[in-house]
C-alpha cells in the first residue's frame, strides 16, 4: 500500500515498479524471441509474463541476462536458451535513466556483460524502472560499475583513476571480492569526470583489463517509468534505437566509412521482408541525412486494406506515391539529400516518384523467396501480412539499364549490406 498524503495516494517504489514491469509485459506477443534482464524490477516483469502466458498461452522463447533470472525464470515455467540470432525484445532494468537521452547506467546486480549483450542482439531494448532511476545527469544517483579481469586487479583500478574515475573493487563479504557469472570482477566507479558518457565508455574500452562498463549509450528504444503517482509514462529513444539499429549505426560510425559528395538522395525498394527499413535507417545514419520509412506515409485506408489481406490497387497507391515525390522533391530543393524506403515495385510507380527528383539513386534489395518467406513470417506486428509477399513477386517489374541503380542481394548481414553500399556510393555508384 503506497503513502498517502492528504488525498494523494504516493505509490511505493515496489509499486511504481510493478506498474512499469506490467506494462511492458503487455509488449510481448507470442512467437516472440526475448531477452530476460536481471534486477528487482525484472522480477516483476517476470511475475506480469508469467501471468500472460497462462492466461493467453502464449508461445515465447526467451534468453535470460544473469543465473539468478534463468532460475526464477524456471520457477515460474518459463523456457531459456541461449541466446542465438536477434531477439525480437529485450525487457531490463536500469539503475539511472538519463532524462533527454536515455543513456542508461546498469550493472549494480552484477550482470552487466550479458546485459549489454542482449540489449545489442534485440530489435527492440525496452527499460522498465521506477520514477527514482530518472537522472538529469548519469552518475548523480549511483556508482558506474565496470567489470574487469582478475588478473592484475590493482593495476587495472588505477588507469580507471587515472582518467578521473575513483573506483572501488567490489566485494560480496568482507573478505571476498564480488565475482560474476563470467568469472571477473566489478569496480564501482564514482563519476567526477566531464566527459560524455559515450567519451567515457569509448575512454574505459582502451584500457587493458576492462572487459565491459555499465554505460549504455546507446540501443534503449523507450524506458517505461512507474511514477509516485501510481500511473507510467513511456519515454522514446532516438529514431535509431527505435528502429532497432543503434547497435549497427555505432559499428557502422566506428569504421570510417567514406562518404560521397554531395549527399545523395536514395530510394531503397524490394518487396516486404527484403530489409528495407532496416538497410534505409542504417544509410541515413552513415550519411548523416534525413530518413524517412515510406510505410509511414500510406493513407490509413492503405494500411487497413492490408492488414485484411488484400493487396492495393494503382488508385490506392497514387497518394502514397505523391507523398513519397513531395518528400523527394523537398530534399532536392534544399541540396540536403536523404533515404526513403519504398516498394516502388513496377517503373510507373518508381517514374512518378522520379518526378521531385531526377537524380534518384535506386538500391534495389533483391533475394531468394524462400529466405523472404521466412523472414516475413518471423515478423511481429507489421501491417503487411506474409501472404502476401506472392501477390508483390507478381507485381515487381526489376530497375532497367537506364535507371540509376544499385542491385543489392539481401543473404548477408545488415552491416555488410550497408558497407558495400557507401563504398559504391563514394565511388559514384
Amino acid at each position: 500500500m503506497g503513502a498517502v498524503t492528504g488525498a494523494t495516494m504516493i505509490a511505493t517504489p515496489d509499486q511504481q515498479k510493478r506498474a512499469a514491469a506490467r506494462e511492458a509485459a503487455l509488449l510481448v506477443e507470442t512467437g516472440m524471441y526475448l531477452g530476460l534482464g536481471t534486477g528487482s524490477t525484472v522480477e516483476y516483469f517476470l511475475d506480469a509474463l508469467s501471468e500472460r502466458i497462462k492466461a493467453e498461452s502464449l508461445s515465447i522463447t526467451c534468453v535470460a541476462t544473469s543465473l539468478v533470472t534463468e532460475r526464477r525464470a524456471a520457477e515460474l515455467g518459463i523456457g531459456v536458451v541461449p541466446l542465438s540470432g536477434m531477439l525480437d525484445l529485450a525487457i531490463d532494468g536500469a539503475d539511472e535513466v538519463e532524462f533527454g537521452t536515455l543513456h542508461l547506467i546498469k550493472g549494480l546486480g552484477g550482470a552487466l556483460l550479458r546485459e549489454k549483450q542482449i540489449a545489442e542482439s534485440a530489435r527492440q531494448f525496452v527499460v522498465i524502472a521506477d520514477e527514482s532511476k530518472l537522472v538529469r545527469r548519469l552518475g548523480e544517483r549511483t556508482p558506474l560499475p565496470v567489470e574487469i579481469v582478475d588478473f592484475a586487479v590493482e593495476r587495472t583500478i588505477a588507469r580507471i583513476g587515472d582518467i578521473g574515475l575513483p573506483g572501488v573493487l567490489r566485494m560480496s563479504d568482507a573478505a571476498t571480492p564480488y565475482r560474476t557469472d563470467n568469472g571477473n570482477r566489478i569496480v564501482d566507479c564514482t563519476m567526477a569526470v566531464a566527459m560524455t558518457p559515450p567519451v567515457l565508455e569509448a575512454t574505459l574500452k582502451t584500457i587493458a583489463g576492462v572487459v565491459e562498463t555499465g554505460l549504455f549509450t546507446h540501443g534503449c528504444a523507450a524506458a517505461i517509468i512507474g511514477m509516485t503517482d501510481g500511473s507510467t509514462r513511456r519515454f522514446d529513444g532516438d529514431p535509431w534505437a527505435r528502429a532497432g539499429v543503434a547497435s549497427h549505426v555505432a559499428t557502422l560510425r566506428s569504421m570510417g566509412l567514406p562518404l560521397p559528395h554531395p549527399k545523395p538522395v536514395i530510394a531503397v525498394m524490394g518487396v516486404s521482408a527484403s530489409g528495407k527499413s532496416t538497410i534505409g535507417a542504417l544509410l541515413a545514419a552513415c550519411l548523416g541525412v534525413a530518413f524517412i520509412d515510406g510505410d509511414d506515409l500510406h493513407p490509413q485506408s492503405n494500411r487497413a486494406k492490408m492488414q485484411a489481406g488484400h493487396p492495393l490497387n494503382d488508385n490506392d497507391r497514387l497518394p502514397w506515391l505523391h507523398r513519397i515525390a513531395g518528400a523527394l522533391r523537398g530534399w532536392r530543393d534544399a541540396g540536403c539529400g536523404g533515404v526513403i524506403v519504398s516498394s516502388l515495385l513496377t517503373r510507373h510507380y518508381r517514374d512518378l516518384v522520379r518526378s521531385g527528383c531526377a537524380g534518384l539513386i535506386l538500391v534495389n534489395l533483391t533475394g531468394r523467396r524462400d529466405l523472404l518467406a521466412k523472414r516475413a513470417a518471423g515478423r511481429h506486428g507489421h501491417f503487411m501480412p506474409p501472404d502476401l509477399l506472392d501477390s508483390q513477386f507478381a507485381t515487381l517489374e526489376p530497375p532497367g539499364a537506364d535507371e540509376t541503380v544499385m542491385n543489392i542481394d539481401v543473404d548477408a548481414s545488415p552491416i555488410a549490406i550497408v558497407t558495400s553500399i557507401m563504398q559504391r556510393l563514394a565511388e559514384g555508384v
